[in-house]
């Protein structure tokens, strides 16, 4: 073995070990963390309509102000920074995972996003999974619907708070693990105005972190879309959409709740058939590192044989 060989071997080798290091060094706890995530695929752009948040464990106000995500080892992994106030506010996600799903929101009967159906997402975005996860007085409530094919959903448990505002657990019926820190402080201009606040969008490190076996989106491989925003309380749920969404609303949108944004179909619904775009994207990690740690291990196992 010469040393250009062993050189090479043990690069891709390092590259292999680097990379399966990588992938489990995130931490989860509701913080993120750069090195696993990257850069935000979405920041928020405009002050919430529902308030910031100013008291431990979201006492007060819901918003959402950055957006991370990754695809690694079969699940995906998404990150929310922000809070849902514990007044039971609803955040509410939708992915794509590549699967036939729906274009215009059909959720089962009987499922808190039920009151959201007719809600038209943006042109090429199939929903094939949606979650819904509501805080009210110190316990997260959640719900999985499954929406490719004859849509199913339903509760999937509680997860009550570990500390103040600190949630972990897997939902008991369901797939979604969820970690959740919801003691995020911020202060805020003027609903509806430009993004403001020291604290706010990309400088928001706390918030909801999930993870999501990609068997359960309906993935069929390349990118995964993502929509995510912040619903009202109340019986039935879901029926007074905030101007909190990732991606973020144009700057002067209000409350998609009140009807007077281009965005409204009525109170829970929302109409971005004439908005492309409006999701974020998360790509899968090249499968060329895995190929190049593969094909280091086998060099290495096969000059191991020769000596």
């Amino acid at each position: 073995m010469t040393c250009k060989s062993a050189v090479l071997t043990c690069g891709a080798m390092s590259a292999f070990l680097g990379a399966a290091a990588y992938a489990s060094a995130q931490n989860l706890n509701g913080t993120v963390s750069a090195s696993f995530y990257g850069a935000p695929l979405a920041i928020q752009t405009i002050n919430t309509g529902f308030g910031p948040n100013n008291a431990a464990d979201s006492g007060t106000g819901s918003e959402l102000d950055a957006a991370y995500g990754r695809i690694s080892g079969g699940n995906l992994y998404l990150f929310l920074a922000g809070n849902v106030q514990n007044n039971g506010n609803h955040l509410n996600v939708f992915i794509a995972g590549g699967a036939a799903g729906q274009n215009t929101l059909n959720a089962p009967a009987g499922s808190n996003l039920a009151s959201m159906n007719g809600s038209v997402f943006s042109p090429g975005f199939n929903a094939t999974f949606g979650f819904d996860v509501n805080d009210f007085s110190g316990t997260q409530y959640g719900e999985e619907d499954y929406l490719t094919g004859t849509p199913t959903g339903s509760y999937v448990g509680a997860i009550p708070s570990t500390s103040t505002g600190i949630y972990t657990g897997t939902f008991p019926a369901g797939v979604t693990s969820l970690y959740a820190n919801n003691n995020h402080v911020s202060t805020m201009g003027a609903p509806g105005t430009a993004l403001s606040g020291a604290t706010s969008g990309a400088n928001t490190t706390t918030g909801y972190e999930l993870v999501i076996p990609l068997s359960a989106i309906g993935y069929t491989g390349g990118n995964i879309m993502v929509l995510a925003d912040i619903n009202g309380a109340g019986s039935p749920p879901n029926t007074y959409l905030s101007n909190q969404f990732l991606p973020g609303l144009p700057v002067g949108s209000q409350n998609v709740g009140g009807g007077t944004t281009p965005f409204s179909a009525g109170g829970g619904t929302f109409n971005f058939g004439n908005t492309p775009g409006e999701y974020f994207t998360i790509v899968p990690e090249p499968s060329s590192m895995v190929l190049l740690g593969l094909s280091g291990l086998t060099t290495l196992l096969a000059i191991r044989r020769r000596k």
